[in-house]
Parts: structure tokens; sequence; C-alpha cells
């Protein structure tokens, strides 16, 4: 376990931070010690370094810039150059407009599911039950913990640990379950199953794109706005105006929400027991 990282971790604790919160962080300042070393200081070489990796690995500006915040507080901490000042670097600045979004169309989530039945793995069947499922995120897929009846999964957003009801449409999919906490094996896992399946997509597409396409599909499917917020599991805090009182006052049963959200779910179909053909009957996507 690398101390830098560990320090990372103590400072947000100790700030007031969720320890969620502090854990992402930390997986963050690992990343950048597996590619930088675990040194007592770092300079400007290790910084583009890492930068390099980040690219290559097909980040968006946006996400390298909030992989590099916890850079920034080890900087801080470790009072690099003896001022603690982060080196001065030349970096895009990013418009709302420019953030690209993929997003995956129901009919594609649904041949996607359909094809995967006949040509993937059962550990890599399993990540995509759950992601269909449930709109993980890509740190989320490789983070669950799964026992017979139910689904925990951490946000690694500053939320809370939710526990979601398993359906029984993936039980026998998330048999095989087995987590990762690499991230870019992830993504390549992801890619893996996009060939295997032969579906023709462009570049930057990932798993968040199945989480985009869920709730697209729930908010056509006219679900409450409060549900899709505790299924999706953002923080109460992301709420705004009278829906957020709402998210204070109202009690969160997840397990209610849950049911609510399955009968209406548009993917949970597709992975039903029996053909593949049939396994397609009855789903509209809207």
């Amino acid at each position: 376990m690398g101390t830098n990282s560990d320090r990372v971790y103590e400072d947000l604790i100790a700030r007031g931070k969720s320890v969620t919160t502090a854990k992402y962080w930390r997986c963050d300042v690992r990343r950048f010690e597996a590619c930088c070393g675990v040194k007592g200081s770092y300079d400007r070489t290790d910084v583009i370094k890492f930068l390099t990796r980040l690219r290559e690995d097909g980040l968006s500006q946006n996400s390298i810039n909030t992989k590099l915040r916890p850079i920034k507080l080890l900087c801080q901490i470790q009072n690099w150059n003896g001022d603690g000042v982060f080196p001065r670097l030349s970096m895009p600045r990013v418009r709302a407009s420019d953030i690209s979004r993929p997003i995956l169309s129901c009919e594609q989530v649904g041949e996607l599911i359909t094809r995967a039945r006949e040509s993937c793995s059962e550990r890599e069947l399993a990540f995509l039950a759950a992601a269909t499922t449930y709109g993980l995120r890509r740190g989320e897929v490789g983070a669950l913990v799964v026992d017979d009846g139910h689904v925990k999964v951490d946000t690694l957003k500053g939320g809370v640990v939710t526990t979601h009801l398993m359906p029984a449409k993936i039980k026998a999919y998330m048999a095989n379950y087995r987590g990762t906490k690499d991230e870019r094996w992830l993504t390549r896992i992801f890619q893996h199953i996009i060939n295997k399946v032969k579906l023709d997509l462009d570049d930057g597409y990932g798993w968040h794109a199945i989480r985009r396409s869920l709730v697209t599909e729930l908010v056509l499917r006219e679900v409450s706005l409060l549900n899709i917020i505790r299924f999706m599991r953002w923080s109460d805090a992301s709420a705004k105006g009278e829906l957020g009182m709402l998210v204070i006052y109202a009690k969160k049963e997840q397990a209610k929400v849950d049911e609510s959200i399955f009968k209406v779910h548009p993917f949970l179909p597709f992975w039903s027991e029996g053909s593949l053909t049939d396994s397609a009957v009855g789903v509209e996507c809207l």
C-alpha cells in the first residue's frame, strides 16, 4: 500500500470528507504511483508522464481534470519544490458543448445483451448484466458485493453504499461475478464485449453509455424523478429546487424503489430465461 495514497486519504478524512470520496481519491493517487513510482516528491516530468497515460487511455479532458485533483492535493501535502505549487500546465479549457457524452439507444442495448448471451464469457455476462440492470459507472462495475438476493454498489462519488434487490432474471448471470479494481481492464472488457457482439460503435463508448441510456429510457417511461435519482445512486445534494426539498423529506426505501423500477425496466426483459428470440418479446423501446 503506497504511503502517498494513504496520506491523501487521511487528509481528506481529517477535513471531514466522506470515506467514499477519500477512497476514490486514494485510488487515483495509487494510479499515479503505479505510473510514476512511489516518491517523496514529484515534478512536472512525472505529471506529464501521468497525463500521457490518461490520454492514451482515451479519457476526456473533463475526466483528466478530475483525475488531477488528488495529485494537486498530494503536491500540497508533500510540498513539491518547497512551495507546494502544482506544476504549470497548458490545458485546454473545457466548455459544456465540448464534452462528448456517448449514449446507446434502447435498441442497441437490447441487441448488445441478446448477442452477448451467445458469444461472451460468464464473467463478461455478469459485468454486462449488472451494468444494464443498475446503470453502473465504470468503477462500480468492478466493485460490487454480490450475495444471494442483493447487490451492494459503492458509488465512489461521495454517496453512501446502496443495497439493491437482485431481479430473478439476472441471478444466474450474477452467480459468476468476480470483481476487479483495475479500471483500465474494465474499459478493455467493454471493448472486448463490443467486438464479440460486432456492434458498430464509434470511439468513446464505454460503460457510462449504458447508464445514460437507462436514465433516458426511465424518463421516457415517466418514472418518478425521485425514484430515478435514488435508483441511479445520485447524491441527495445533486437534486435542485423543490425536488431537492422532496429528497430531504421523503423517506428512502430502496427495496420499494427497486421494485418500482424493475416493473418498467427497459433492459431486464432481454435477460429472460428461454431462447434469445423469446428474451426480446414484449420489449418496447420508447
